[in-house]
């Protein structure tokens, strides 16, 4: 059902578009015997957890993906964005900069790793950190470079590493959002000391649960090999700079493994349906005034594993009325890391943030639209419609929010 009407608006009491809501994340899943046939060698072993053979030999298939020399699977991606912090912190109690236009649990990484986040503003194009706002952050307390690689650019990972090593700062990516995409050309991975990635169910690639870590270091490798298992004292990995290593469990099972080794397997396809759901909103949303579909870095390869669209001047609702219709609507969309972290409850307290104007503008622009393979064409089309009917009728949609009381 296409809705063409003020009165067939749900928010004004009518049905809803969706019976049941229409998520943001992806949700792939392959066929449940392809999964129960993989897991069962790992149950035939009996060995389920502490780096199984499933666990082993994801990590050499996604080494050759990324071409790192090494890749460390971790509970989740969260714990290894907290390792590397608490590594590269080195006993020290100090500051990682990372971007305030972001995913709200960074900060909360940093406090577990000793730190606390430093945030800085963004590239008005890209949303990732702005080298030059980078510099001007770094002082005695900088322990690392927290780079978040969004999903529509990987940002200027080149400058970014070149302001780390000039001050002799580790760097590393949060690249959840960027399995499969490339950076000038080559597959993310091996750019910077460190990367991290998602398994989680939403993100591209789904583990149920899960991450990795990629890196062509071999003491890094080591160490966090030996952090992600309790860091106990009998497998002390035979580098330097261990003392002050707070090991967790971190280790990541066989029964997600095996979930996330298919997923891989299933990479093209995957992209290949994202593409296609994207044009989708190319096409249904290019008639209607006011929105802007964000796109994607130019010659690179993506994996098209979000659509966010920008609300623009001429769109007659404010961003937040906008996700409210469509929530109501049962689209499971949210506004796009808003607010800002250093303006939101994830900031710290006593933290003094100045003013970052950049972070500040982007966050009250976006809307995140469902995508994922619980998300068809055809429902595609019955958004974009929404959206339209919405944008021709913006004084009769405006008034009736008002009588509502939004």
């Amino acid at each position: 059902m296409l809705k063409t009407h003020v009165q067939e608006l749900a928010i004004f009491g009518a049905p809803p578009l969706f019976d049941s809501p229409r998520p943001i994340g992806q949700l792939d899943a392959p066929d449940f015997s392809d999964y129960v046939n993989t897991l069962k060698e790992a149950y035939d072993r009996r060995q389920l957890t502490d780096g199984g053979f499933i666990v082993r030999k994801l990590e050499n298939k996604f080494a050759a993906v990324h071409g790192t020399k090494h890749c460390i699977a971790v509970a989740n991606a969260g714990l290894g964005i907290t390792m590397l912090i608490q590594l590269f912190a080195n006993g020290r109690k100090g500051e990682v900069i990372m971007p305030a236009f972001s995913y709200r649990g960074l900060p909360h990484f940093a406090q577990w790793a000793g730190q606390l986040p430093r945030f800085c503003d963004v590239d008005r194009q890209t949303h990732g950190l702005d080298p030059i706002a980078v510099e001007s952050a770094i002082n005695v307390r900088t322990t690392s470079i927290l780079g978040v690689c969004n999903f529509n650019d990987p940002g200027d990972i080149e400058g970014l590493t070149r302001i780390a090593k000039r001050h002799d700062l580790p760097i590393f990516l949060d690249s959840v959002y960027a399995v499969g995409s490339t950076y000038k050309g080559r597959l993310l991975g091996p750019f910077t000391n460190a990367e991290v990635y998602s398994l989680h169910a939403t993100k591209l690639l789904n583990g149920f649960e899960g991450g990795y870590i990629t890196t062509n270091e071999d003491d890094l490798a080591e160490k966090l090999r030996w952090q992600r298992n309790f860091a106990l004292p009998a497998l002390q990995p035979k580098v330097p700079g261990t003392r002050n290593v707070i090991g967790l469990n971190a280790k990541l099972n066989e029964m997600h493994a095996a979930m996330a080794i298919l997923s891989l397997d299933r990479m093209g396809s995957i992209i290949s349906r994202n593409c296609a759901r994207l044009e989708g909103y190319k096409k249904g949303l290019e008639p209607v005034d006011g929105v802007t579909l964000l796109p994607y870095a130019s010659g690179e390869q993506v994996n098209y594993q979000m659509a966010v669209i920008e609300i623009g001047r001429e769109w007659p609702l404010t961003r937040d009325q906008t996700v409210h219709i469509l929530r109501t609507e049962g689209a499971g969309i949210s506004a796009y890391y808003s607010p800002p972290l250093h303006r939101s409850e994830h900031c710290p307290a006593g933290i003094q943030v100045p003013t970052l104007p950049v972070a500040e503008e982007l966050g009250q622009k976006f809307v995140q639209l469902p995508v994922g393979e619980l998300t068809t064409l055809e429902d595609i089309e019955r958004i974009c419609q929404l959206l339209a009917t919405v944008s021709g009728n913006g004084p009769a949609v405006r008034k009736r929010l008002r009588e509502l009381g939004f």
